[in-house]
């Protein structure tokens, strides 16, 4: 429970990590490096698998040398025994002969007996270590293929579930950017037809604005001439009767067609 404990919280760390990454830079070097130690471990796995392949060979061949070996025994012991009968035939044959000479025999053969089952039976015990040994070894490379593998498959599903979650995280956004590019585009043309119309408008206004300002130009241009007129005429006025009455004043009112306001000629005095 503590080792999956432990797991738990790297796998936790390592999805903080990437989300932090990701949202940063768009990228993330952890996860590219924990999918390269996870490589890395299958790697180690195979390895491992080579050698319990290796073992396992080797102890088929040990399993087959000691066969041949107990094969050997029992074929030596076979022929200890018919050389014991042998002896035993011979011994009741020469039991007249002497039985001291018979009791050493017999001491002869139980010795060579025995040395044959020690040597027999340290050979057996080394073998068996060596086999426990394998075995041990076996089950140990056994038990950390497991776990690699349980571990390879419980990150690998991981891995899985987060591209998904991911991908899923990115079409989602691919839509929503999507759509406020989409609104933003509306949005756009709405304020150019906007534009269009203010500026036809503008337009217009601006040659009304032009006419009123040469309407009104003529006019004051027109008030200015009739005034410059008036003027003139108004001079020419005065100067007509500047003339008239100075002609009247030269002339002494005399001549035809007097007016009204001619003076009457002054009475001399006696």
């Amino acid at each position: 429970m503590a080792k999956v404990a432990v797991q738990r919280q790297a796998l936790q760390q390592l999805l903080h990590h990437c989300t932090a990454q990701l949202l940063a830079s768009q990228t993330c070097p952890v996860l590219a490096e924990y999918v390269e130690g996870v490589e890395k471990h299958d790697l180690e796995t195979q390895a491992t698998i080579e050698r319990e392949r290796i073992t396992s060979a080797a102890v088929k061949q040990l399993k087959a040398e000691i066969k041949d070996e107990k094969s050997k025994h029992e074929e030596q012991m076979r022929r200890a025994g018919q050389a014991l009968a042998e002896l035993n035939g011979q011994q009741k044959a020469v039991a007249l002969g002497g039985s001291s000479k018979a009791r050493y025999r017999e001491a002869q053969v139980g010795a060579a007996n025995e040395c044959a089952r020690r040597l027999e039976s340290n050979s057996l015990s080394e073998v068996q270590d060596q086999i426990a040994v394998l075995q041990q070894q076996l089950e140990i490379d056994h038990q950390v293929q497991e776990a690699g593998s349980a571990y390879s498959e419980k990150v690998q599903a991981w891995l899985r579930e987060e591209t998904i979650e991911w991908g899923s995280r990115i079409d989602a956004d691919v839509a929503a950017k999507e759509k406020d590019t989409e609104a933003v585009k509306q949005e756009r043309q709405r304020d150019l037809i906007k534009l269009k119309d203010m500026k036809e408008k503008h337009e217009k206004e601006t040659s009304l604005k032009a006419e009123r300002d040469s309407t009104a130009k003529d006019a004051a241009d027109r008030e200015a001439a009739d005034q410059i007129l008036m003027e003139k005429q108004a001079a020419a006025a005065l100067r007509i009767q500047a003339v008239w009455r100075g002609y009247l004043a030269r002339h002494g009112g005399k001549g035809k067609g007097k007016g009204k306001g001619a003076k009457k000629p002054s009475k001399k005095k006696k």
